[in-house]
């Protein structure tokens, strides 16, 4: 483990970060193996099924962490704050009502590593959308994840060009 205690907040972050570039790497990297290696059915429906399992992975362990009598979205919101997505991306989520959030990732890090390996975009959305049903869903059975823009879209908004994605997430 990290002598956390020891760093300062700045070094942890930045150690988390380029942990962070690591991963983003290996799974790119896997995906390309995935999909010259299988066949194409069933290399993306492998890869959705493996973001659905990290998904709920990720909330089951959080919830060893994450403290607090909140129900509800606000629940919903204390698991989104102590997730891999605020950990590792710049995401502005915003309640809406009593029942519903807005999470939105600026200048998403997966979107850059693409630019820089030549592609026009990574194509998230599908995963994404299985990622955070699964997060979310383990939270809360009864959640519902409603993308309103992935790449290669854009914001129907012009004033959040950094906007890469949009999701609302309600309770039923």
């Amino acid at each position: 483990m990290f002598p956390i205690n020891e760093w300062s907040k700045k070094w942890v972050h930045s150690v988390m970060m380029e942990l962070l570039y690591s991963f983003n790497f290996m799974w790119f990297l896997m995906e390309e193996f995935i999909k010259k290696n299988c066949p194409e059915d069933v290399a993306r429906e492998g890869l959705l099924i493996l973001s659905e399992q990290f998904g709920a992975y990720e909330a089951k362990r959080l919830e060893n962490t994450v403290q607090g009598d909140n129900e509800g979205i606000d629940r919903l919101i204390r698991f989104l704050e102590h997730s891999h997505w605020c950990a590792f991306e710049n995401i502005e989520v915003t309640k809406l009502s009593d029942t519903s959030l807005r999470m939105r990732t600026l200048n998403c890090t997966a979107q850059k590593a693409a630019g820089k390996w030549g592609m026009e975009f990574y194509e998230c959305g599908p995963g994404a959308l299985r990622i955070r049903s699964a997060f979310f869903g383990y939270i809360n059975p009864k959640s519902l994840v409603t993308p309103v823009f992935t790449p290669p879209q854009k914001a129907a908004d012009a004033s959040v060009p950094e906007a890469s994605c949009e999701w609302v997430i309600s309770i039923e």
